[in-house]
C-alpha cells in the first residue's frame, strides 16, 4: 500500500521528471557538433571490434554475427548505463533534496527514462543504418519489441532503485556494481550465441547450407547451457535476440521467464526503495 502511495506521488511530479529528462539530454549534447551521434559511437565501435575479433580472427561460422551482437549489445549497454548512473542519482541530488522536497524515486526514474530514450533511438538508428549490411530483415516478430522495451525499463528501474539506496549508505557500491556488471557481461550470451548453427562442410557457408548440413555447435557445451540460462538477464536479452536476429517470437518459456524477471525486479526494487526512502536524507 505504501509503495502504491509512493507511485501516486511520483505521478504528481511527472512534469518534473519530464523536465529533468529533457534538461539532461540537452546538457549531454550541448556544444557538441555531432550531438546524438556520440551515443551511437560507443556501441558501434564495440560492435566493430567484437565482430572483427570473433568473426574474422577466430573465424566463427555464425550467420549474421554482427546482427546477433548488435541485438544484444544495445540492450545490455542500456542496463549497464542505467544501473550505474542510477546508483549515484540520490547522492548526486543531495543539494537539491536539502533545499526542496521531491519524491526521491524521481531521480533514479529520470535517469532510467533518459537512458531509455537513448537506448530506443540507438537501436532503431543502428538497425536502419547497418541493417542492410549485417542481415537485418523486417518480420512480424518485431511486434514484440514494445514489450521488450517495457521489460528492460522495469529491470533497469528496479535494479537502479536498489542501487541508488545502497550507494547512499555505502559509497563503494557504485564501484562494485561496475565490476559485477563487467563480469556478468561475459556470462550473458551477448558476444556469443547459446546455440549456433555451423556447417558440417567447412567449404559450405552457413547461409547456403541445408538443414542436413548444419549442426548445433554453439560455443557453450550442451551440459552447461542450463546453468547459463539461470542468469536472470538471459531471458530479457533474448526478448531482443529472438525478434531481431532469429526473426521469430521468444519461446513461451523465455517470455514467461522475462516477465518474471521484469516484474520481479520492479516489484522488489520499488518495495526496497520505499522502505528506506524517508531515511535517505539523513545519510547524505
Amino acid at each position: 500500500m505504501q509503495t502504491l502511495d509512493g507511485l501516486k506521488e511520483v505521478w504528481r511530479f511527472r512534469e518534473v521528471i519530464k523536465n529533468f529528462v529533457s534538461q539532461d539530454l540537452k546538457v549531454r549534447y550541448r556544444r557538441s557538433y555531432l550531438g546524438f551521434f556520440w551515443s551511437l559511437l560507443n556501441p558501434l565501435l564495440q560492435l566493430l571490434v567484437i565482430s572483427a575479433v570473433f568473426n574474422i580472427i577466430f573465424k566463427f561460422q555464425i550467420r549474421d554475427y554482427a546482427l546477433y551482437v548488435l541485438s544484444g549489445l544495445i540492450p545490455w549497454t542500456f542496463l549497464q548505463s542505467t544501473i550505474i548512473n542510477s546508483s549515484m542519482s540520490i547522492v548526486g541530488a543531495e543539494g537539491m533534496l536539502k533545499r526542496q522536497y521531491f519524491p526521491k524515486l524521481v531521480f533514479p526514474l529520470s535517469i532510467v527514462m533518459q537512458d531509455l530514450v537513448t537506448f530506443v533511438l540507438s537501436l532503431v538508428v543502428l538497425l536502419c543504418v547497418l541493417g542492410y549490411f549485417i542481415g537485418f530483415q523486417l518480420s512480424p516478430a518485431l511486434a514484440i519489441l514494445p514489450i521488450s522495451f517495457m521489460y528492460m525499463l522495469f529491470v533497469g528501474l528496479g535494479l537502479g532503485a536498489i542501487a541508488a539506496v545502497l550507494t547512499v549508505y555505502f559509497r563503494d557500491v557504485q564501484h562494485l556494481i561496475a565490476v559485477f556488471l563487467s563480469a556478468l557481461f561475459y556470462v550473458t550470451p551477448i558476444i556469443y550465441p547459446m546455440e549456433a548453427k555451423t556447417s558440417i562442410d567447412p567449404t559450405v557457408a552457413v547461409a547456403n547450407a541445408t538443414e542436413e548440413q548444419l549442426i548445433d555447435a554453439g560455443p557453450i557445451p550442451h551440459d552447461m547451457r542450463f546453468y547459463f540460462k539461470l542468469n536472470p538477464f538471459y531471458p530479457v536479452i533474448e526478448m531482443f535476440h529472438r525478434p531481431i536476429y532469429d526473426r521469430r517470437f521468444p519461446t513461451q518459456k523465455e517470455f514467461l521467464s522475462a516477465t518474471f524477471v521484469a516484474f520481479g525486479s520492479l516489484g522488489v526494487g520499488l518495495v526496497f526503495f520505499r522502505r528506506f526512502e524517508d531515511r535517505l536524507i539523513f545519510h547524505l
